[in-house]
Formats: structure tokens, C-alpha cells, sequence
């Protein structure tokens, strides 16, 4: 995996950069944001994760490992792909991000490209507890990090509240109870969403 990569910035068009590195031109994917801040003709050190695809491989860049880490972590949520990733970035800072989906902010969350309601619902219930865990990473208020994440829901209701029918729900979460039954409430929601996604 191509952890990082520091060369010149030779040209930069809507939604990547291309940097020289040692006579190689690399394009890398980045949120408009942060095309925003690169400018051509400057050295520039840019993380990276590199995505391979069936029929494609793209480099997706960030201007500091707090993005990097972000962007990893949403296209690890159910339904999240790079392109919403690098849409909710283009939105929010990584700061901004957090606060929201700590706070529980479906409406804020919303209005990144690509992100609907139901995406929105579901990234809370997938990242609420990483990130309260984590919120200094990401430069989040101690207030806000020390929200507790519902534990009360059951998982059934939470899959219910994100649009699936009741005996949709109720069978994904039985299978994921029946082969991992010492799984926490978050876990199986997280898991069971995964189940759903894949149908």
C-alpha cells in the first residue's frame, strides 16, 4: 500500500491533483476542499490509500492523517463508497464531521452529496461509539465525546427506525445473534446492516 506520497504538484482539475514524485506523474483523488488549499508548482506531502477495484485502482490523497483516518473509517460503514467518503469531506472538516454525528445531527449530515436520511442514520449508529472513543484524534469538544451512545434500543427497533421492515430486521439480527451471541447492541446492528446491504 502507497502510505504517502511528497512530490511537485504539476496540474489539478475538479476532484484530483497530479504530482510528480522522481519523473512518475500519480493522480490522486481528494475532497474539494482540500484541492482548494494545493497549488501548482508547490512540493507537497499528501497521505494516501489506494483503492483497487475489479476494474480500476485510484489513489485518494489527504492533507493530514486525521482525514486519512476518517476516510477510512466511512467507507467502512454499510452502503459508504469513496466517492460519498470524499463528498462528506468536501462538506465537513473532520472536526465538523464528528460533532455532527456525535451530536446526532441526521439533517447537518444529510447534506453531503450522496448522503440520504437513511445513510445519514446509519452513519451514527456505525461510527457514534468509535468516535466518542476517539474524539481527540479528531480535535472534538470532551462535552460531545462523552455523549453516551444509546444502549437502551434494541436492534430490531434501530434497524426499523432506518426504513426496514420488521421481519426483515428481526431475521437479520437473529442470524447475526445465532453465529456471534456474546456481540454488544452496536455491534449487531453494525453487522446486521451489513447483512441488508449485501441482499
Amino acid at each position: 500500500m502507497i502510505a504517502f506520497l511528497s512530490g511537485t504538484v504539476k496540474e489539478r482539475s475538479d476532484e484530483a491533483v497530479f504530482i510528480e514524485v522522481n519523473g512518475i506523474g500519480f493522480r490522486i483523488m481528494m475532497a474539494t476542499s482540500a484541492l482548494q488549499q494545493v497549488r501548482i508548482g508547490e512540493k507537497l506531502l499528501i497521505h494516501t490509500y489506494l483503492s483497487h477495484k475489479e476494474d480500476a485502482m485510484l489513489l485518494y490523497g489527504f492533507l493530514n492523517q486525521a482525514e486519512k483516518a476518517l476516510f477510512i473509517k466511512l467507507i467502512n460503514v454499510s452502503g459508504v463508497g469513496p466517492k460519498t467518503a470524499l463528498g462528506i469531506l468536501s462538506l465537513f472538516s473532520a472536526d465538523q464531521f464528528c460533532r455532527a454525528v456525535l451530536s446526532e445531527d441526521v439533517k447537518l449530515l444529510s447534506k453531503a452529496p450522496g448522503v440520504g436520511q437513511k445513510t445519514a442514520q446509519r452513519l451514527i449508529l456505525e461510527l457514534k461509539t468509535t468516535l466518542a472513543k476517539e474524539a481527540e484524534q479528531f480535535n472534538v469538544a470532551s462535552d460531545l465525546a462523552s455523549v453516551a451512545v444509546p444502549t437502551g434500543d434494541d436492534a430490531v427497533a434501530a434497524l426499523e427506525a432506518l426504513g426496514y421492515e420488521t421481519v426483515v430486521a428481526v431475521k437479520a439480527v437473529q442470524t447475526v445473534r445465532a453465529t456471534s451471541p456474546e456481540l454488544d447492541l452496536q455491534e449487531v446492528i453494525k453487522r446486521a446492516l451489513r447483512l441488508l446491504v449485501k441482499e
